[in-house]
Parts: structure tokens; C-alpha cells; sequence
């Protein structure tokens, strides 16, 4: 490990499945059972699941009441928070993050505050959790909603407690890369009644039944994808700890080096290392980054180098204005806001580091991992 292991396990659940003639999860027992299952295994009351995090995402940007007119505290480095805030015709609102967590830094958050602001939705990008206690207690001094995106962070924790129980509502990911990987799926959770029976309507309840509350996107997971749910449940933490040991191979493998700043975090903290992530500073102690991509290739190091190369509001459907038509969601005309308006230098920090991450898939045989962290500090000795 880590290697994803569908076995008779697995097996055993789908084929009760299909045994049962009951594929969907309305009227089904096993999606409840999976929700269960996952609620109790992160620490939370309640737990609502979804076809994918995406989806979870946007039902919770509905959850939180953010719609036209509105805006959403977004991060900078994802663009996934930022999507589904326009999803619901919203406005995402960018905070830099800290160049070292390279998530949300807490101090910059109160300045982006304004009256339409309704919810945050915090990224623990590639499995570091962010500081959760300043950036629960700034939103609810002000009355916004906390979103968890941990589609990076199962099992990550801050200061002893899960991603996704800070907040009001934790985001977890099952798409086929993620740390426990069902094809696709997703799971919200919350330890708010009312919340979870607003997610429960585009997740949990029959299409029928949610139109009478409102509009609702129809968002069910099915039976089968539980059931491998349940199965995958029971293998995640094993997963989960060994990519916590594949990243400290990395950490040793870069050690002191001055010109790759390692991404931790200065409180206490699990990362969980969906991947393992750096920064290169090479270029201001005389590397350029073409001398180590080059030097990374002759002694076989496999590392992915800049992300993106930018920002989540340079994306062609931010950037662009992509979206329903006559000017939504950015220029929704109940829009009265200035925050709309992205240009270049809007969060510094994030353009200057995505285009300097240093990156590894964390998710493969353990073996490979040794010899790829060797590899990374023979580029390092090399250079230095």
C-alpha cells in the first residue's frame, strides 16, 4: 500500500446490492448506512451523500442561503469553491493565502467581509488543514456560514479535531484520485439539524418530495456506489497512514534545503497528504527552474511543477465571465458589490507560489515513493 485494494469485500457489498433489486437510494438502507458509517468515522452528528464533492459543494453554497447578489469568501489556489458559488449565481470573493500552509490566511479574511457576504468556503489543499479556530470564530462573529472543502483532507486534523467539524459543513471527496476513492461520490456533513436537512434535499430526498421546499438539484448517490462506500470505509485510515508516512519520506528528502520551502503548518496539525507539496525558491539562491526541472529528469524524479501556473480567478470561466447569461452570476445586476472585479495582483501570495509548487501524487506503491525521495534529494545535492 498505498494501492487501492477492491476486493471480496467490496464484492460482498455490491452483489447484497444487486441482490436486492434496490439500486436507488430512495427507498434503499444502505446509502443511510454509509452516512452513518462516514459521520461517526470523521466525529460529526449528520451526513448527507452525494454524487460527487462538486455537487456537495453547491448544495452547500445553497445551504448557507448565498445566491444573487450575494458573495462567498473563497481561496485562491482551487478553483473548485469558486465554481460552485457561481454555481448558485453567487459571487466568489478571494483570500490570499499563507506562502508557507498555502491555505486561507486568517489575517485578510475581516477586509473582504461586506454585508452580502454569506459563507466561506476554506480549501485544506493537499491535505494541510488551515486554521480553523481564527477562521470559524471571524465568520461567526459575522454571521457567515463556514464551508470545509476536504476533498484533500480525510482524516486530517487541527489541533486534534477532523476537517469538515470545524466549520458548519465539511466537504469530503470520493472522485477515483481522492484518499478513499469510489469512482465518484461525494459526502457532506454537518453538526447542524437544519443544515443537514437543507443538504438532505438535494442528496437525500426524492425529487418529488424537494419541490415542495423550494428548488432543489437532484444530487442522489446510488445504492451500489454506497456499498463500495461502506467497503472502502473500512480500508481508508490504513490508506490514510500510510500517505502520512510516503510525505515524511519527502520532508526528509528535503530537509533543510533553503530553496524548497515545504509546505507545514506553524500550529498543530495532520496533513494527510493527498499530496505532497513545496514551494521553489531556486531563482533567488541562483537555480533557475529550468536547471532543476532538467536536473529532476536526469535522475528520473517525478514531480509535477506549477499546478495550474494560476490563480482560480485567472480561469477562463472567471476570467472569461462565463456563465447563465445577461451578466450572471459575476455581473448579476442585483449585484451592488465592487468584489466582482479581478485583476492582476488581487491575491499576491497565490500568483506568485502556484507557479512554483512543487508537487507529488502521493497515491502509489510505497516502493516507488522511496525511490522517487531519493531521487529528489540527489536533485537537491546536485544543485546546492
Amino acid at each position: 500500500m498505498p494501492v487501492r485494494i477492491f476486493d471480496e469485500r467490496d464484492l460482498e457489498r455490491v452483489g447484497a446490492v444487486l441482490q436486492s433489486g434496490q439500486l436507488s437510494s430512495i427507498g434503499g438502507a444502505v446509502t443511510a448506512e454509509f452516512e452513518r458509517a462516514f459521520a461517526e468515522a470523521v466525529g460529526a452528528r449528520f451526513a448527507v451523500a452525494m454524487n460527487s464533492a462538486m455537487s456537495v459543494l453547491h448544495a452547500s453554497v445553497a445551504a448557507a442561503g448565498a445566491g444573487a447578489g450575494d458573495e462567498v469568501i473563497c481561496d485562491p489556489i482551487c478553483v473548485f469553491g469558486a465554481v460552485a458559488t457561481m454555481y448558485n449565481n453567487a459571487v466568489p470573493v478571494f483570500v490570499d493565502v499563507d506562502p508557507v500552509t498555502l491555505t486561507m490566511n486568517p489575517d485578510l479574511i475581516e477586509g473582504k467581509i461586506t454585508e452580502r457576504t454569506k459563507a466561506l468556503i476554506v480549501t485544506h489543499v493537499w491535505g494541510l488543514p488551515a486554521e480553523m479556530d481564527r477562521i470559524v470564530e471571524i465568520a461567526h462573529r459575522h454571521h457567515i456560514i463556514v464551508i470545509e472543502d476536504c476533498a484533500h483532507s480525510l482524516f486530517a486534523t487541527f489541533k486534534g479535531k477532523q476537517t469538515g467539524t470545524w466549520g458548519d459543513i465539511g466537504s469530503f471527496s470520493f472522485q477515483m484520485s481522492k484518499q478513499m476513492a469510489l469512482g465518484d461520490g461525494g459526502m457532506g456533513v454537518t453538526d447542524n439539524e437544519e443544515l443537514a436537512k437543507k443538504l438532505d434535499l438535494f442528496g437525500g430526498a426524492p425529487t418529488f418530495h424537494s419541490v415542495a421546499y423550494g428548488l432543489h438539484w437532484n444530487y442522489r448517490i446510488t445504492e451500489q456506489t454506497s456499498a463500495i462506500g461502506l467497503a472502502q470505509l473500512e480500508k481508508a485510515r490504513d490508506y490514510v497512514n500510510e500517505l502520512i508516512e510516503i510525505g515524511k519520506l519527502y520532508d526528509e528528502a528535503v530537509g533543510n534545503c533553503p530553496w524548497l520551502t515545504i509546505q507545514k503548518a506553524p500550529y498543530p496539525a495532520q496533513h494527510t497528504y493527498h499530496f505532497w507539496a513545496a514551494v521553489f525558491w531556486g531563482d533567488r539562491h541562483g537555480i533557475e527552474k529550468e536547471a532543476f526541472q532538467r536536473v529532476l529528469q536526469e535522475e528520473n524524479c517525478t514531480v509535477n511543477i506549477g499546478y495550474t501556473n494560476m490563480p482560480a480567478y485567472k480561469h477562463p470561466v472567471i476570467a472569461q465571465r462565463m456563465g447563465y447569461g445577461r451578466g450572471c452570476p459575476l455581473d448579476c445586476p442585483f449585484y451592488t458589490g465592487s468584489h466582482n472585479q479581478y485583476p492582476e495582483g488581487l491575491c499576491p501570495v497565490a500568483e506568485e507560489v502556484i507557479p512554483r509548487l512543487v508537487l507529488v501524487y502521493t497515491f502509489s506503491h510505497k516502493d516507488f515513493h522511496k525511490r522517487n525521495a531519493e531521487a529528489l534529494h540527489r536533485v537537491i545535492e546536485r544543485l546546492s
